[in-house]
């Protein structure tokens, strides 16, 4: 090959480069804006009080200029920044899969632990939004909880990290 056709390449090769570089860099489907796939549909910013509710207690979280506030329980000290984590995972954290109301009647409801839950959450936002969920046991696998929106026929597999957050937020070990 000879000297001009190595440096058209060369020449080539550098104006691809700084187009990447001045451009950002090739589109596509990892450079989507994020958007949260959690059931949650309260943002976090409009959430005023938390009720938690565990085998070992209830706790009431109010939400005040200052911060986040235990009205009812004994709240464990770092409470507020493992409450905020808490409502970010069940805004964000989607569920792995959603079982139909035919597939809970079908399997029957008591392997899922909800009737009594093990968990329950209710969170109220501005106005009269609520949102309520009710966790139950994991799954075989240990991966996911199964979980029930308050009045809802179906039941959600949560990633276990969803539910283990909230019971770490009441001080629950």
């Amino acid at each position: 090959m000879s000297r001009l056709a190595w440096a058209a390449a060369a020449l080539g090769a550098t104006a691809f480069l700084a187009a990447l570089a001045f451009t950002g860099g090739r589109g596509g489907p990892g450079l989507q804006p994020f958007k949260p796939k959690g059931l949650m549909m309260i943002p976090l910013e409009e959430v005023r009080e938390v009720d938690v509710t565990a085998p070992r207690g209830h706790w009431h979280f109010v939400r005040t200029p200052e911060g986040w506030r235990a009205t009812q329980g004994t709240a464990t000290a770092g409470f507020e920044a493992r409450l905020d984590s808490a409502l970010k995972f069940l805004r964000n954290s989607g569920p792995d899969r959603i079982l139909t109301a035919a597939e809970v009647a079908q399997a029957g409801t008591a392997q899922f632990g909800l009737a009594p839950p093990r968990l329950r959450i209710v969170v109220s936002g501005r106005g009269a939004s609520v949102f309520a969920i009710s966790f139950g046991v994991t799954n075989p696998m240990g991966l996911s909880h199964y979980a029930r929106l308050n009045g809802s026929p179906e039941i959600a597999l949560l990633p276990a990290f969803v539910a283990e957050e909230w019971e770490r937020t009441g001080g629950t070990p």
